[in-house]
């Protein structure tokens, strides 16, 4: 399989949603996820004044996708990496790895002192960012509170 990676831009939106709703829908997420609320996230994203968002495509579909928007700590500049999402059939093939090496080159170009992102703590997307370099923070938690 040939990729390449490219600025996500308008006419990826549709393949990125796509990308959204199949990877969520499996485990460990198991998420419902509508086209159209999909292709509303990734718009939002572009939409975001100093958003990066990159696109894997093959052939014009969109196989993966790494959005990120750029905030200031009070280390620096960095990119909080919101999404990264393989299509199913095309995990294991490098495609998120190249993503993730995408954002930071991206990260690195712009002055970011790092790349940071939420996801779980154990399986097997925590071995992938493991894997990828990144650090699991132990002074930090996530919390959530629900309207309903």
């Amino acid at each position: 399989m040939s990729f390449r990676i490219e600025l996500l831009v308008a006419k990826h939106v549709s393949g990125a949603a796509d990308v959204l709703v199949n990877a969520y829908a499996l485990p460990p997420w198991n998420e419902n996820w509508s086209l159209e609320a999909a292709a509303e996230n990734v718009t939002y994203v572009l939409q975001t004044p100093r958003s990066v968002a990159l696109v894997a495509v093959d052939e014009g579909k969109v196989l993966g996708i790494a959005l990120g928007i750029r905030q200031r700590r009070h280390t620096g500049p960095v990119i909080y990496l919101d999404e990264l999402s393989v299509q199913p059939d095309a995990q294991g093939k490098g495609i998120g790895t190249a993503l993730l090496s995408a954002m930071f080159e991206t990260a690195k170009a712009e002055g970011c002192s790092s790349v940071w992102l939420i996801s779980q703590r154990g399986g097997a997307l925590s071995e992938f960012y493991q894997r990828s370099g990144f650090a699991m923070r132990s002074d930090l938690g996530i919390y959530s509170r629900s309207s309903g």
